[in-house]
């Protein structure tokens, strides 16, 4: 029996971002770039729903967790009503993700920092504008 372990609420959403691995002390890339979607978000996490997990022998998700310093590097950059905001994570917990024909992943990551960071609440301020429709839309494609 799995039991809620998520500290805040989220929302459902289903938001273009670009995911890669960086090495957070410096900055540097390590991996990427992979294009994925958050599919629901809160201060505290999000999950992730990405169709490409491997960039050559590198995989965003084991391979971030078993690098010193990895983190991901997520992107959100939807004009003209969101302004660039670069998030960083650590991977939580991967699944496969399976409706029909399609083969995705899930993966779920917590944000490093604290969730009353300013920029994850303006963040969050304007994803709420139109989450509601991109939520419904989401929904009603999934049955998971």
């Amino acid at each position: 029996m799995a039991f809620e372990q998520r500290q805040y609420k989220r929302n459902a959403d289903f938001l273009p971002i670009e995911i890669r691995v960086v090495h957070a002390p410096d900055g540097r890339e390590l991996a990427g770039p992979f294009s994925g979607r958050i599919i629901d978000i809160s201060l505290h996490g999000a999950g992730l729903l990405v169709t490409q997990i491997m960039n050559h022998t590198f995989h965003v998700f084991h391979s971030t967790r078993d690098t010193k310093g990895a983190a991901l590097q997520l992107v959100i950059d939807q004009p003209p009503d969101i302004d660039r905001h670069v998030l960083i994570a650590y991977p939580v917990w991967l699944n496969v993700f399976r409706q029909d024909a399609i083969k995705a992943f899930k993966m779920g990551v917590k944000f490093i920092g604290t969730p009353e960071d300013k920029q994850m609440r303006a963040l969050l301020a304007v994803l709420r504008k139109d989450q509601k429709t991109r939520g419904t839309w989401w929904r009603e494609r999934c049955r998971t």
